[in-house]
């Protein structure tokens, strides 16, 4: 990693000017006039060392040992150093890139190296939204990113299968005049149960017979009885092959899947346990953490009626999670930001039952909503955004757009729908629209992978030796060609930064400016009309932005395409 390398330089130079122990960062500058790399520990070390930045600065700039990898250093005002790395470097670089040789700088949360990624969470009995969309995608490129920097993934997935969403559903079906036994398709099914749940809500807060016999036939459910169980788990089963069938669409799979149903008693009891213990207290009938005295909220564990919540089935979960695995260093869990009370309760709760088990190895993901132009969205009313729906909305527009088959559209229609909550953080709330999702100019899946395309057409044209084999006299490289090869060494700092922030839109917005970097180098520079030596060089950049481009979007959890 040559940004670490220039690290340990400077480092050591500043041992020499008599700095122990100070942190600091190494950045890109903004304008490359002012080299590959910066640093500004000239400033901070002026007040320690009693002397000027510039001073300090030039003094650092004397102790840098020789390198092959620096080719030059300068200090300018007020106090930054600023390195150029040898080009030669940045060759080498791209001839393994063409190889698809990447390294990636590792990153551990731990010492086992291991981790834990909780996410999709659909509930049964109701439809794969596009907030689920949302989820998905964000915690299929975490598992991703994480595994390039070294880590052991474990991908787990928990789903409410139990509550009153099911019940009211069940009621919909025991009232229904369709014959569920009759539906034939997969599709049947799942359109028939998401109007259930539909006239089920409904009847609960419009009729009062209809709530009593609903939250009967939630206890019902929670009891096992055998009136309700064969219907439960049949139309729960419908549901996970529904899910099964959306996560192979989108590229996801899960080495766990976990069930409010099975956690339920275990977390029942647990709750009772650290109730004796204190951890909980009795509060109007209810037992709860009262998490004044820690500046957090009260939250009910165990409700007046001797359910466990939410939060009381949650340490069902965690014991769970934290064993069937071994020693895992953090658990991730992809949640909406609504539950961020929730889960600073449970990590305390959990920190208070065992602290060398469970502090700070938990993690709230949060990621904010996503809207239509139509506005927020509810199941609740019947005009939830299904996943499949939206996909299958922006394949068609697709193929309406574009010259490409059926296979070729549906990989750019998941691409753009991933894509276009990947490229946002996940802390700002995503404004989805179709069309700008399938725009082959900005940022957006169908241009990064439009310039993959271009690539490989160039490249398709023409035989050239191996890439990793060519020489080239680097004086002569000019500044679209400088920018491409300085664009790639910063793919995996890039990566690392992904991964250290939990953000995938680092490594999406990367690629954005890698791709528009080179469509502007290639309308500029010819590449299959250059002179030899030049032409192999420019074929090396065209296949280097190939691969990056791929693995890249590779790391977000999305799939390319050969021709557009």
């Amino acid at each position: 990693m040559i940004k670490s390398q220039i690290h340990e330089l400077l480092k050591s130079a500043i041992t020499k000017v008599g700095g122990k122990d100070v942190e600091f960062e190494i950045t890109l500058p903004a304008n490359s006039a002012f080299g590959d790399y910066s640093c500004s520990i000239a400033l901070k070390l002026a007040k320690s060392l009693k002397s000027k930045p510039m001073e300090i600065a030039e003094n650092l700039k004397k102790g840098i040992p020789n390198s092959e990898i620096v080719e030059k250093v300068e200090v300018v005002a007020p106090g930054f150093i600023n390195f150029w790395v040898n080009k030669n470097y940045f060759i080498s670089l791209a001839k393994n890139i063409t190889a698809n040789k990447f390294e990636f700088k590792e990153f551990h949360l731990g010492t086992n190296k291991k981790i834990m990624v909780e996410f999709a969470h659909p509930n049964t009995h109701k439809l794969f939204h596009i907030g689920h969309l949302r989820n998905i995608s964000t915690g299929e490129s975490i598992v991703r990113i994480f595994e390039a920097v070294g880590n052991k993934v474990i991908r787990t997935n928990y789903q409410g299968d139990v509550g009153l969403h099911i019940a009211k559903c069940l009621y919909g079906i025991n009232h229904s005049k369709t014959d569920y036994k009759k539906l034939a398709t997969l599709k049947e099914k799942i359109e028939f149960i998401g109007k259930m749940y539909t006239e089920g809500t409904k009847a609960y807060e419009d009729n009062k017979e209809a709530k009593e016999e609903i939250l009967k036939i939630n206890k019902m459910v929670y009891d096992q009885s055998p009136e309700i169980m064969d219907l439960w788990k049949e139309t729960r089963q419908w549901s996970l092959d529904y899910y099964n069938e959306v996560y192979e669409r989108v590229y996801s799979h899960f080495d766990k899947l976990y069930f409010e149903s099975e956690v339920t008693k275990r977390g029942l009891e647990i709750s009772k346990e650290i109730y004796k213990k204190g951890i909980l207290e009795k509060s109007q009938g209810a037992i709860v953490f009262n998490g004044k005295k820690y500046g957090l909220d009260t939250r009910v564990f165990i409700n007046s009626l001797g359910f466990p919540t939410y939060e009381g089935k949650e340490m069902g979960l965690a014991e769970k999670e934290f064993s069937d695995f071994g020693e895992i260093d953090r658990n991730i869990h992809v949640v909406t930001p609504e539950q961020t009370s929730f889960f600073k309760i449970t990590f305390k709760v959990e920190e208070l039952i065992d602290e060398k088990k469970y502090k700070d190895k938990q993690y709230h993901l949060a990621y904010e909503w996503v809207k239509l132009k139509e506005g927020k969205m509810s199941s609740r009313v019947g005009n939830v955004i299904e996943a499949n729906w939206l996909i299958d909305q922006t394949k068609s527009k697709i193929l309406d757009k574009f010259e490409c088959d059926s296979e070729t559209a549906e990989t750019l229609a998941v691409a753009s729908t991933k894509y276009s909550f990947l490229k946002t953080s996940t802390q700002t709330i995503v404004h989805f629209d179709i069309d700008e999702s399938i725009a082959v100019e900005g940022n957006s899946a169908p241009y990064l992978i439009y310039t993959y395309v271009r690539c490989q057409s160039v490249l398709n044209k023409e035989t050239v030796e191996d890439l990793k084999q060519i020489q080239y006299d680097v004086s002569k490289l000019n500044k679209d060609e400088l920018d491409l090869l300085r664009k790639f060494q910063q793919f995996s700092q890039v990566v690392s930064q992904s991964a250290r922030m939990f953000s995938p839109n680092i490594i999406a917005n990367y690629l954005y400016e890698l791709a528009s970097d080179f469509n502007v180098f290639y309308q500029k520079n010819p590449i299959l009309k250059s002179e030899d030596e030049t032409k192999k060089l420019r074929l090396l950049l065209t296949q280097a932005t190939a691969n990056t481009i791929k693995k890249g979007l590779e790391l977000l959890g999305i799939k390319t395409v050969e021709k557009m």
